[in-house]
């Protein structure tokens, strides 16, 4: 509690004539925890006396001592005679008379002491620091609307937490994104592989189900694009597939091709419908074009696949192009 109200008062501390703060949060809270390992009755000063240490002690030493501050006057006197050469017939109460307003200026000298200045911080660290209060400002918000259970294993997985940190990576909030890493951290989880659907007697409905809820997240009417083009990569008697055959077991390059998120397709889907593919606007129907394209060349080159796409992409530009310049 101590180190928290030193905290609340240097961070509202402002530079006089001008609305702003004095200190940033990290600064004010790293001058509260240096100040919390001083041991209680003592300070951290300066090594050398500033003006304001030398004026306070001036100031202090004009008025009567107190007799707490005699009493300690005395008790020093006796050490000063020891170790000084005093005017003969001098008495510890003759020192004590010159010592006692000591202690008063030795009090208004702490008391003008200035506050340690905080530790130069490396970039690194005071962006974390940034970063952490934006993660709690939001765990804040989220705690208000009632939410919460991430820390209760029957209330909620690694699994779980795993799917909502990809969905924010996946155009999402980095903050959000943030907090559940922070709690994967802190169940001493780790982020899971994604789970891809297998077509090993899967039919081709189910294979559909298990892709259009793996990417539910993405727009609430996603599910009906993933069911197009996995449809169109299953269908044996598909026009452009040819004698494909979906593989029975996840591939790399497929993996890299399910993965693609939707600013990535958005684009590539944009060259193709100038090249007179017919492609809906929506986002899910673009996504859809290229993933079913793409995982047709990701079945056939394997490995390559993105070689072949670039050649593909490529011949649809030229093809945008082209038609561009017949229509001027």
């Amino acid at each position: 509690m101590k180190i928290y109200r030193e905290f609340c008062r240097l961070r509202d501390l402002h530079t006089p004539g001008a609305n702003v703060p004095k200190h940033t949060e990290a600064d004010a809270f790293f001058m509260a925890a240096t100040q919390l390992v001083v041991p209680d009755g003592y300070k951290l000063v300066p090594l050398e006396p500033t003006p304001e240490i030398i004026a306070a002690a001036a100031i202090a030493v004009w008025p009567t001592a107190t007799p707490a501050d005699v009493a300690l006057a005395r008790l020093a006197a006796p050490i000063v005679l020891m170790q000084m050469d005093m005017a003969p017939g001098t008495t510890a109460d003759a020192v004590a008379g010159m010592l006692a307003t000591m202690a008063p200026a030795y009090r208004a000298m702490l008391a003008a002491a200035p506050i340690p200045p905080a530790a130069e911080q490396h970039a690194d660290d005071a962006a974390v620091d940034r970063f952490a209060h934006a993660m709690k400002e939001k765990l804040a918000l989220a705690r208000a609307k009632g939410r919460g259970g991430w820390d209760d294993p029957e209330e909620c997985s690694v699994d779980d937490l795993t799917t909502m940190l990809r969905n924010q990576a996946n155009g999402g909030d980095p903050v959000d994104a943030g907090n559940f890493a922070m709690m994967i951290h802190q169940r001493g989880g780790k982020i899971a592989r994604p789970a891809f659907a297998r077509a090993d007697g899967i039919e081709h409905a189910e294979l559909q189900t298990v892709l259009a809820g793996r990417f539910s997240h993405c727009r609430p009417a996603y599910p009906a694009g993933i069911a197009a083009w996995a449809s169109a990569a299953l269908a044996d008697d598909s026009e452009s597939n040819g004698d494909l055959r979906y593989p029975a077991k996840m591939t790399a390059a497929l993996a890299d091709v399910l993965g693609l998120p939707n600013f990535r397709t958005g684009p590539i889907a944009h060259v193709y419908r100038a090249a007179g593919a017919e492609i809906r606007t929506k986002c899910e129907d673009e996504q859809a074009f290229v993933l079913d394209r793409y995982l047709r060349l990701a079945i056939e080159h394997g490995d390559d696949w993105r070689t072949a796409a670039a050649a593909d992409l490529k011949a649809a530009h030229e093809r945008a192009e082209a038609g561009k310049a017949v229509k001027s």
